[in-house]
């Protein structure tokens, strides 16, 4: 009687330490997917907070949204001229759920690279209908998507991992930044 007891009691301490170990799995995988989607919209502020709201292309309203954002950063003022780095963009590559920073896009020393490969089809509650479904003033928004409200720029990101079981992690952030080139009496971007 004894040696069933014990036997029933490995396999309740057996049980309890597999559902414990999945769930602090399931929790280290939900942290890295959040602190990488943190990140990438991070660099993504940092990337167009210098240009000028004028160089922002295409200028998307809400609640229109886009998932590519091209812009110009000033470098400076020379002889009374501002002086406009070469284009750039960030954007999503849908067929491959990649978000890329490219440095003068379309022409043929363009150079690219990939912050991320997790970027989910839709934002996290929207279904491609045309209209809100998560409650965000935006309709259809992509895994990655951009607006625009004068000088602010709204971007909304959703990550999605998918686990060995076939569910999926996924960690949606947000953010808004200003640009910063705002000087009086500067010229447009060309």
């Amino acid at each position: 009687m004894t040696v069933a007891l014990l036997a029933i009691f490995a396999v309740k301490v057996t049980s309890v330490i597999d559902v414990t170990t999945k769930t602090t799995e399931d929790d280290i995988q939900q942290t890295a997917i959040d602190a990488q989607a943190r990140q990438v919209l991070r660099q993504i502020g940092f990337a167009v907070m210098g240009s000028h709201p004028s160089s922002l292309d295409p200028n998307m309203l809400a609640p229109l949204n886009q998932a590519c954002l091209k812009y110009q950063v000033n470098l400076g003022i020379s002889d009374g001229e501002v002086i406009w780095a070469d284009p750039e963009e960030v954007a999503l590559e849908e067929g491959r759920r990649q978000i890329y920073w490219s440095d003068n896009p379309d022409a043929a020393d363009e150079r690219r690279i990939v912050w991320t490969n997790l970027v989910a089809p839709y934002l996290e509650g929207e279904i491609p209908n045309g209209i809100d479904d998560n409650g965000n003033g935006l309709i259809d928004e992509k895994g990655l998507a951009f607006s625009i409200s004068g000088s602010a720029i709204s971007m909304k990101l959703t990550l999605e991992r998918i686990k060995d079981d076939g569910t999926a992690i996924t960690s949606t952030v947000e953010t808004v930044v200003a640009c910063r080139n705002m000087t009086q009496g500067w010229g447009t971007a060309k």
